[in-house]
């Protein structure tokens, strides 16, 4: 009967200890995948940072290319490098008052490239693209980040993980002809449209 008893008492321990195990190993997942989230979501604010600047830069140069009347050059600027215009100076004529001219100064975003540019590939299909940097895809004209942590993200593009943006010309399309004819539309910016993926808020 001791023996009995001793033996139940050692498959008791057993019990408990798998039990124990499993209990921590539950408790390490959830916690696992939060600070995963917690990175994908730093990583979306730092994402959303930059396209602000690159927004905040390729409505400054379009607002001046349509008080000059350049819309030839407007359309131009949906081709262009969106990292380049974060490295384009000011021009100190264009400011119309100390208080613009603050504002810009004071948004250095407007005027640097972030230090995670990787540079110009010619496709997203060539080349080798590192996680967590910034690529302009010169062929069809694609600015993409490819991402470190996915845990907020999902599309449907073969390769890497990545968010790809192209150049958008915002307008009230007044005549609905699907074409922007200075005349006729009601001009509103220039900036980054997503065009597939899927970033979650």
């Amino acid at each position: 009967m001791e023996l009995t008893h001793r033996w139940g008492d050692r498959n008791l321990t057993r019990i408990e200890l798998v039990i124990s195990i499993l209990i921590l190993a539950l408790l390490v997942g959830t916690f696992s995948k939060y600070m995963f989230a917690m990175f994908a979501k730093a990583e979306r604010t730092m994402v959303n940072k930059t396209v602000v600047s690159i927004n905040t830069a390729l409505h400054y140069r379009a607002s001046m290319m349509v008080m000059r009347g350049q819309y030839d050059e407007l359309q131009l600027l949906l081709k262009v490098n969106p990292m380049k215009e974060l490295r384009l100076p000011l021009e100190i004529n264009d400011i119309q008052n100390k208080e613009e001219m603050m504002s810009y100064a004071l948004s250095g975003s407007v005027i640097s490239t972030p230090s995670n540019y990787g540079g110009t590939i010619v496709s997203e299909s060539l080349g080798v693209m590192e996680k967590g940097k910034w690529y302009f895809a010169i062929k069809n004209h694609v600015l993409l980040y490819t991402l470190k942590n996915t845990e907020l993200f999902s599309n449907n593009v073969e390769g890497a993980d990545r968010i790809r943006f192209h150049i958008k010309l915002d307008y009230k399309d007044n005549n609905t002809n699907g074409t922007y004819e200075q005349k006729i539309d009601e001009f509103n910016s220039v900036k980054l449209q997503a065009i597939e993926n899927t970033l979650e808020i």
